[in-house]
């Protein structure tokens, strides 16, 4: 605020007064408001073109010090708000971030340059498509597609593995099944003499699980890591085993 204002024990700008009162570096009770209010009148008469910030500046200060001095003639006097709120230099720079942004939105409104979204946003689908990076051929996508589809190829095996390893089992199954029919009695190491590789013998094994699962044969072992004796069950089904629940 550029007016400058004298009253008894003070001459300066009014917000300086008041950090003054506030401060209780000056009392209150010693500055006539009248006077000041008056001095501002006859600034404001004496000058047509003051903007309406400078008068917003003053009406906050004075009302300011109004209060002050109200209540040091009222002591019972308490406004929460006035007495919680920010200090006048807080308020004043608050006040000036505002000033300076509503004469940024009047250039921007008086340059017509103003835009206003919609509310709702219309989603627009765009069908898809494929766009390759700059610098990139058609030998470098099909060069690509090969290794992507040689490195698929492991995958591509794994259902003719199963297949392989289903049909070994229900082979083992069925010449375990005869062997037994043949003999009534055989041993496990008897029935893996055949054997080529470890596989094998694993398949052989399961095929051995699946008849005593179905009841169609029993084992007998003595010891740990004693052969392991296979013998018809006595009630073993006429039928001839479920091969096919392994392929």
């Amino acid at each position: 605020m550029a007016v400058t204002f004298r009253v008894e024990h003070f001459e300066g700008p009014l917000d300086l007064l008041l950090q003054l009162v506030e401060q209780e570096r000056l009392d209150i009770s010693e500055i006539s408001l009248a006077a000041v209010a008056e001095q501002f009148v006859l600034h404001v008469q004496g000058n047509k073109e003051i903007i309406p910030e400078e008068l917003a500046d003053f009406l906050v200060v004075a009302a300011r010090l109004m209060y002050l001095k109200s209540k040091l003639l009222i002591p019972s006097l308490f406004e929460p708000e006035l007495e919680d709120g920010p200090f006048l230099e807080t308020q004043l720079r608050e006040y000036k971030k505002f000033v300076t942004a509503s004469r940024l939105i009047n250039e921007i409104w008086n340059s017509e340059k103003c835009s206003f979204p919609s509310r709702e946003r219309t989603l627009q689908l765009s069908q898809g498509c494929f766009i390759p990076p700059v610098g990139v051929t058609t030998e470098d996508l099909r060069q690509m597609m090969r290794r992507v589809i040689a490195r698929l190829e492991p995958i591509l095996k794994l259902p003719e593995t199963s297949i392989k390893r289903a049909i070994n089992i229900q082979q083992k199954i069925a010449d375990l099944f005869q062997r037994i029919k043949r003999h009534s009695k055989t041993t496990f190491k008897d029935f893996l003499a055949g054997t080529k590789d470890r596989t094998e013998t694993v398949v052989s094994f399961l095929a051995l699980l699946e008849l005593v699962k179905q009841k169609f044969v029993m084992v007998e072992q003595d010891d740990i890591f004693n052969d392991i004796v296979i013998n018809l069950h006595p009630d073993a089904p006429q039928a001839d085993p479920l091969v096919e629940s392994f392929a």
